[in-house]
């Protein structure tokens, strides 16, 4: 029986703020308080589902989510952390140079980085981002999450090619639409897939699920927005009360985890 990861992603950024809290630009103090009250929001919803049971882990920002990884180690949570700059077309490092530090300060188990990539651009820059990280994680014993976004399916295979020469990733986390017998050829051997639901509807990640779950190297998903994007609307929009939307963001994980399992 193969190893499954379930994963509750919640480390967006930029799309957060634009349609949790509907403000265009840079959030004030205020703002940046209620972004991380609702993001701890998310992750009780999920301590309430996943309490004490194991392969369950959360994909959070350090910017609004600090206190929710320090907690996370502490429930012995899977944590992974992102560290690309949020909302940009190529790769770049949140903190720079300062990458390393940052990683090292809480110590994940998986170093996650989101990806764009076009063959049509430059991305040497990015390619070069990329080696760095692998080799940095790779000499500090932290897995890497690759999250890949393409616009053209048509070019995944190619592209994966083009990326694994310079980073080994432990795990792709791919679109659920992907041709999964092409996309698996292409990846590296010791890898495995987790298959992200993008936002999307639940008829749509369901069906995903079924086209994913016969591959062995399809070991589970994280599933993020999907879960908790209308929850967490309601709340903040004084619709449901906090406790509601822990509950129902416990029940929508639930909901997709045992359909994983029943399919």
């Amino acid at each position: 029986m193969k190893k499954e990861l379930f994963i509750l992603p919640f480390d967006h950024r930029s799309s957060f703020i634009k349609d949790v809290l509907k403000i265009k630009g840079k959030p004030n103090k205020k703002e940046k308080e209620t972004i991380s009250h609702l993001k701890e929001t998310i992750f009780l919803g999920f301590l309430d589902f996943v309490k004490n049971k194991k392969n369950f882990g959360i994909l959070v920002d350090e910017e609004y989510g600090k206190n929710i990884i320090e907690r996370a180690k502490e429930e012995k949570t899977i944590v992974s952390i992102s560290v690309e700059k949020s909302g940009k077309q190529q790769f770049e490092f949140e903190y720079g140079n300062k990458f390393k530090e940052h990683i090292n300060k809480f110590k994940p188990d998986y170093v996650k980085l989101l990806v764009r990539y076009n063959l049509k651009e430059d991305n040497t820059k990015q390619l070069n981002n990329f080696k760095k990280l692998n080799n940095f994680c790779k000499n500090n014993d932290y897995k890497i999450i690759f999250e890949l976004l393409i616009k053209n399916k048509s070019q995944v295979s190619k592209i994966i090619e083009e990326i694994k020469q310079v980073i080994q990733p432990d795990i792709w986390k791919l679109e659920g639409d992907n041709n999964w017998n092409k996309v698996i050829k292409s990846i590296n051997e010791n890898s495995q897939i987790i298959m992200l639901g993008r936002g999307e509807n639940i008829k749509m990640v369901e069906k995903w699920i079924k086209n994913a779950k016969p591959f062995k190297k399809i070991i589970g998903f994280a599933v993020g927005r999907t879960i908790f994007m209308n929850p967490i609307k309601n709340y903040y929009n004084k619709k449901i009360s906090r406790e509601i939307a822990i509950k129902k963001i416990s029940g929508n994980f639930k909901y997709f985890v045992n359909f994983w399992k029943s399919n």
